[in-house]
């Protein structure tokens, strides 16, 4: 009964990614600011830097590409999401951010906390930003060495402080776990909450951008359902608490997991749901895919024909089953785990969450 079952919801939820990427409704669009940075973090997907040349779009096109968006769709269903590098080192963001609500766009705001104070939290929440994500990475200790950056930690502290204050309605801290802080997510929890934030995102590393070939920086088999366990823990603390604890959605657990540490199940909706405009005016999906998966420029494409016509990579995956994944009874639902973890040069994703788990399951017994 449990195998009819399973396949039945196997079946439904595959279904419902088919569906979805048919539609492609327009949900989400990051906008990479700059990859201009205040930190240079050990574990950066994009390689962004103090001194990086890609500065970004200047305001007056990202706001023309905006107004285009706005008039094909409904912008109010769709969530602005500025991230980089650290958007906060550019001096227009906030008035960007205010004329992209003014045009209908819900918005939110990636960062590392390292630039805001009470004005800066103040001058977004009257500009409309509905959510805000601060990196804190842990401790006092395992955050500056992980951003390394001497203060860090607590300006990311204060900056998510600063956000409750401010009455911002979705304060979220995103933790990034690495073998040397795995231990002290409990601590990490106290931290979260002290701050007043809303909401707190956990994930693990994985092996692209400066993380590449660090093996201080990833999980093995055992820590990853260590940090399983511990989010489905943490999360039922936070129910009693008022503070919501997901993991971030990142690859395919399989259902004995899923359920227990997220909200919804695993979907990688890039391409489907959700499109980028990066620094250098690519139109993409999320923020760490390879330059390859690019589907045009704003400078010689129209965003919307775009969204519209292409993104065929990202809304049928079936190029994706080969290698591992040919014979994986999880392809159904899994579809390759994230494009972001794609490694083109073996042609198999460079993290396979539900193999690490099951590896560490079967080890177990």
């Amino acid at each position: 009964m449990r195998s009819v079952f399973k396949r039945l919801r196997d079946a439904r939820w595959a279904a419902v990614q088919k569906l979805s990427s048919d539609i492609h409704e327009l949900r989400y669009l990051f906008w990479e600011s700059t990859r201009r940075c205040n930190m240079e973090c050990r574990h950066c997907g994009s390689d962004c830097g103090k001194n990086d040349a890609v500065r970004g779009l200047d305001a007056d096109t990202v706001l023309r590409v905006l107004g285009r968006i706005a008039k094909a769709y409904d912008a109010e269903k769709i969530m602005l999401t500025v991230t980089g590098g650290e958007p906060l080192v550019r001096p227009d963001m906030i008035p960007v951010m205010a004329k992209a609500r003014a045009l209908g766009f819900r918005f939110s705001l990636v960062t590392n906390g390292w630039a805001v104070d009470d004005k800066v939290a103040e001058a977004l929440a009257r500009a409309g930003i509905e959510s805000v994500v601060v990196s804190l990475d842990g401790t006092e200790e395992d955050h500056d060495w992980l951003r390394r950056r001497e203060g860090s930690h607590l300006r990311s502290c204060e900056a998510l402080a600063c956000f409750a204050d401010a009455g911002v309605p979705i304060v979220e801290a995103i933790t990034c776990v690495t073998p040397r802080s795995l231990s002290s997510l409990e601590k990490a929890y106290e931290l979260v909450t002290s701050t007043g934030a809303t909401h707190w995102r956990i994930f693990n590393i994985f092996p692209i951008g400066r993380a590449k070939g660090r093996a201080e920086l990833l999980l093995d088999e055992t820590g990853m359902r260590r940090l399983v366990r511990s989010v489905a823990d943490l999360r039922k603390r936070g129910k009693k608490d008022g503070v919501v604890v997901n993991l971030s959605e990142e690859g395919w657990l399989g259902w004995d997991f899923e359920k227990k540490v997220r909200d919804t199940p695993y979907f990688c909706r890039a391409g489907v749901n959700i499109a980028g405009i990066m620094a250098d005016g690519s139109i993409a999906a999320c923020l760490n895919l390879p330059s390859w998966m690019a589907q045009g420029n704003i400078g010689r494409d129209d965003f919307v024909e775009v969204w519209e016509k292409k993104y065929e990579l990202f809304r049928d995956r079936s190029w994706m089953k080969q290698g591992g994944c040919a014979e994986c009874a999880e392809w159904k639902v899994c579809r390759g785990n994230s494009l972001h973890l794609w490694d083109d040069e073996k042609k198999a994703p460079c993290w396979c969450h539900h193999k690490i788990l099951h590896q560490a399951a079967g080890n177990k017994r």
